[in-house]
């Protein structure tokens, strides 16, 4: 062989021997795997507030032995609890097809949230020169208890609404769901004036409360009232929306004057008058607080107070004055009471006529007209009795007249 045959084969017997060192090389480092599987998670549906498992398993997929190998988990939800250590070394595997068991037992909180939860963990292996790093994502799912607050009955106090009557509503809340009802609140979505709003808390399954509402019917008719209820259960924050009907009647008569009577009858200027007004009570409740008062002009007292008035009850409201001037009067009259939500006002007018004083002309006047009248009453008196005398005489004269012809 010459040299420069020899230096050629001298060269290619290098290249072959570096090429087949490299692929050597690869083929150790590439043969080296391990991976993490999910072996099971029990339950596979986890209840809140409830306890479960997630099984690792570390496998060589490789046909080296795996070492200096780390298992952690790097992320978990707020709501999942682990009650073992996060991170799990390992030096190497024994052997080629070692495998490594890893049981994780963790919790969900009692305020879990249902559905997918993903928890993530990392694995790590392989020598100094080449580290080998591999991320994973378990998914857990979290499953919960629907509430179901519905109204299961309506009562009023009243049980017939009249205009004006102040109504106590008692809504009854049922749970017909399985999970709880949490900060639970009941509004009404009407136009009275009253309460609007019953908070009741926390309603377990199958539970029942009352919601308490007052409100003033001031207006007759038939009323389609939404009823909304808030409510939170293991899907978080729920809004339910539900329709209720109230037939509030025409209004009854309730407070009014049934009678007045003025002492003297026709008063004169100067006089004391005494002024009564009964006021009765005429509707189906009891009322509270009554006073009538008199806007009259004179002087002396304008306001007297009744009290309470049961249902077909009268009271009587005195006010005395002085009438210190002539002339016809229409007085206002306003009479107020008192209920749950303020004070409530009735007003109407009732005439006073008061004459002008009288003179000693007018006494004398008055005297001769009593005496004129009594001399009149004197005098028929007088002519009705001549005319039954005269009328008897006549009779008694005829009769004896009969009796002389008879005896002719």
């Amino acid at each position: 062989m010459d040299y420069n045959a020899r230096s050629t084969f001298f060269i290619l017997l290098s290249f072959f021997v570096i090429l087949l060192g490299s692929i050597t090389g690869e083929a150790g480092s590439g043969d080296e795997c391990l991976r993490a599987v999910v072996e099971d998670i029990s339950p596979s549906s986890v209840g809140i507030n409830k306890e479960f498992t997630v099984g690792i398993s570390l496998e060589n997929c490789g046909t080296q032995v795996p070492e200096n190998i780390t298992f952690e988990i790097i992320s978990i939800p707020p709501d999942i609890l682990v009650t073992e250590s996060l991170v799990a070394h390992f030096p190497r595997f024994v052997y080629s097809r070692s495998e490594r068991q890893l049981r994780y037992h963790m919790r969900t909180t009692p305020d879990a949230k249902p559905g997918p939860h993903i928890i993530k963990m990392k694995l790590t292996y392989g020598n100094e020169d080449v580290r080998r790093t591999a991320y994973y994502e378990v998914e857990v799912i979290v499953i919960g208890e629907h509430a179901e607050p519905r109204i299961s009955s309506i009562r009023t106090t009243p049980a017939y609404i009249y205009e004006g009557d102040t109504v106590d509503l008692n809504l009854g809340i049922e749970n017909f769901g399985k999970g709880i009802a949490k900060s639970l609140e009941v509004g009404l979505d009407h136009d009275f004036q009253g309460i609007k709003n019953s908070t009741i808390g926390a309603l377990g399954s199958n539970a029942s409360q009352t919601a308490l509402f007052k409100f003033k019917a001031n207006r007759s008719g038939t009323f389609q009232i939404p009823v909304i209820i808030n409510y939170e259960d293991d899907y978080g924050i729920q809004k339910d929306e539900y329709n209720i009907t109230l037939t509030i009647l025409d209004k009854k008569g309730s407070l009014n004057l049934a009678s007045v009577k003025v002492d003297p009858v026709l008063p004169r200027k100067g006089d004391t008058v005494e002024l009564t007004m009964r006021v009765e009570n005429s509707g189906e409740r009891t009322i509270n607080s009554i006073r009538v008062y008199a806007d009259h002009p004179f002087k002396g007292l304008k306001e007297s107070f009744i009290g309470t008035l049961d249902t077909n009850e009268d009271g009587p409201a005195v006010i005395t004055f002085v009438a210190d001037r002539a002339g016809e009067y229409q007085i206002p009259i306003t009479i107020t009471y008192i209920d749950d939500f303020g004070e409530e006002q009735i007003q109407t007018r009732i005439n006073v006529i008061v004459m002008e004083k009288e003179g000693w002309l007018g006494t004398v006047l008055l005297i001769f007209l009593i005496l004129a009248i009594i001399g009149g009453l004197i005098y028929y008196n007088y002519r009705t009795t001549r005319s039954k005398d005269a009328v008897i005489r006549q009779l008694m004269e005829g009769g004896d007249n009969s009796a002389d012809n008879k005896k002719k």
